[in-house]
């Protein structure tokens, strides 16, 4: 699938990578839809790429609204050629800690949000053939992610849904990828109120990591790592689970309850 031509919907896309993608799927010669639920900056974005698209504004963890907004873009700019699920948030704290409100609260943004999306473009790209879904991930939904939980198993719902669309969609003609990022310098850790402390990995730009959402449709790529060495703590854990669970437990010394 090529950006030059198609129609890109994005989730999200007011902020962090999703303002990134919309801004880079611009250049490429793209048309953007925009969703997220602020007016006045998906406004702002689409006056700085040049008015190349429509903006339509939804919580993606409402149905009705997500499929009122997507019925808008299409009604606007056409079916959509390329779908990015971009759009989510995140929790901190120890499960003990962590009200069950909270786990469906990211249940329902980061992974019913991808569903409600992919579902009201999926029909369009079958009937035409044609298409590509990016799902942004988390190398969380790789590795459970101590004192994440609630966010860490939105994002492995969201890996096994990739993983079944993927091989369901691919003699269709649709292509599905996920790119797995680990932390990244956007407004995702003040908006869950405890900022990124650890030394490692170190925090990516949303412009690096909107550039792999980029090459994975271009490739038709199922997944990528950021930063790349992830991938290899992804293997650890499937080969060498004491190994994994014994580095694991070292590297969050001090961090975790023991009362």
């Amino acid at each position: 699938m090529e950006w030059n031509g198609s129609i890109a919907f994005i989730t999200g896309a007011s902020r962090g990578i999703g303002r990134e993608v919309a801004r880079q799927a611009v250049a490429k010669g793209a048309q953007v839809g925009l969703i997220s639920r602020s007016e006045d900056e998906l406004r702002e974005l689409l006056a700085e790429v040049g008015g190349r698209g429509a903006v339509a504004v939804a919580d993606v963890a409402d149905r009705a609204q997500t499929d009122e907004a997507f019925a808008k873009l299409a009604g606007e700019l056409g079916p959509a050629d390329i779908l990015v699920n971009n759009a989510g948030v995140g929790a901190f704290g120890a499960v003990a800690d962590t009200d069950v409100d909270t786990f469906e609260r990211l249940m329902r943004i980061n992974y019913l949000g991808t569903v409600y999306a992919t579902k009201a473009v999926l029909p369009g790209m079958l009937e035409r053939r044609r298409g590509h879904i990016v799902n942004v991930a988390s190398i969380a939904g790789r590795i459970g992610a101590p004192l994440e939980a609630a966010y860490s198993a939105t994002k492995f719902a969201v890996v096994g849904f990739s993983e079944a669309m993927m091989i369901e969609l691919a003699p269709r003609g649709v292509g599905v990828s996920m790119v797995n990022p680990g932390p990244v310098e956007t407004e995702f850790f003040n908006a869950r109120g405890v900022p990124y402390q650890r030394k490692t990995p170190k925090p990516l730009s949303a412009k690096r990591v909107a550039r792999d959402v980029i090459d994975v449709v271009e490739r038709n790529k199922l997944e990528t790592y950021l930063p790349r060495w992830l991938r290899q703590a992804v293997v650890s854990r499937v080969l060498f689970p004491p190994f994994f669970k014994a580095g694991t437990l070292r590297a969050f010394k001090g961090q975790l309850p023991t009362e």
